[in-house]
């Protein structure tokens, strides 16, 4: 990925400044170690992030909710920010996700796979929103490519949070569809490969590209073009640590 915001000529201030970012909700499960990381290099800089759905970002941004930064869980979103001349540039890549099944335990599920959800005694799939959740998408395109959708349809619920998914999970033995990076939010004993969790195979859903924009005015703020040249650069290692290409 190449550093694009050099092209914005953004000069880089040695003094802390604060900006809005508003982020996808996959994000939120190790956002706060991007944050630390970041604050070695940059302590007086104040960066406030709110998580929810790149659906509903996208929408309360076309209403006039002001950002300087919006991490999106897919392309089409900041595009249509872009397109509607709410974003200063083009879509760029930041990252690449992935998502996991998670049931509450079997240590078959290696070799079970996907196909567990078959199971009757697997009452609940919860899984983000399907209108407004990237995430959500790629779990219908996975099920549907696995040829389990039309035979699982009714188990079917929707989410706005991944945490709640989480705990479906784990109180009530439901199952979940979720990002990779959950599983550092799942409790000890809870957090098994191949018996509470498995990555579902990336040949059934389009890949996860993660974009983002900043807005027209955040080309004022220098704190934007740090954060942004950190993302793209140290910043990765923390996504490679969480599930993330």
């Amino acid at each position: 990925m190449s550093y694009l915001f050099l092209l914005f000529t953004l000069s880089i201030s040695l003094y802390g400044e604060s900006i809005t970012l508003l982020s996808s909700a996959n994000l939120k499960f190790f956002f706060s170690d991007i944050l630390k990381e970041y604050r070695t290099h940059y302590p007086s800089d104040t960066i406030n992030v709110s998580f929810d759905s790149s659906g509903n970002i996208t929408s309360e941004i076309l209403a006039g909710k002001q950002y300087d930064i919006f991490l999106s869980a897919n392309k089409r979103y900041p595009q249509k920010l872009y397109d509607a001349g709410k974003a200063l540039n083009k879509p760029s890549l930041y990252t690449t996700g992935s998502i996991i099944l998670l049931i509450s335990s079997d240590k078959g599920l290696n070799e079970k796979g996907i196909g567990i959800l078959n199971n009757p005694a697997i009452k609940e799939i919860t899984i983000a929103n399907k209108k407004t959740a990237p995430y959500g998408m790629a779990a219908i395109e996975a099920l549907k490519n696995a040829n389990l959708f039309d035979k699982l349809e009714s188990k079917l619920f929707y989410s706005t949070d991944a945490s709640n998914i989480i705990g479906d999970v784990l109180w009530y033995g439901h199952s979940g569809i979720l990002p990779k990076s959950a599983v550092g939010f799942l409790p000890r004993g809870y957090n098994i490969e191949g018996e509470n969790w498995i990555e579902i195979d990336q040949k059934l859903y389009t890949p996860i590209e993660q974009y983002f924009v900043i807005s027209k005015e955040s080309s004022k703020n220098k704190i934007t073009a740090r954060f942004i040249n950190f993302l793209l650069g140290d910043g990765q290692i923390v996504f490679k640590q969480n599930g993330y290409k």
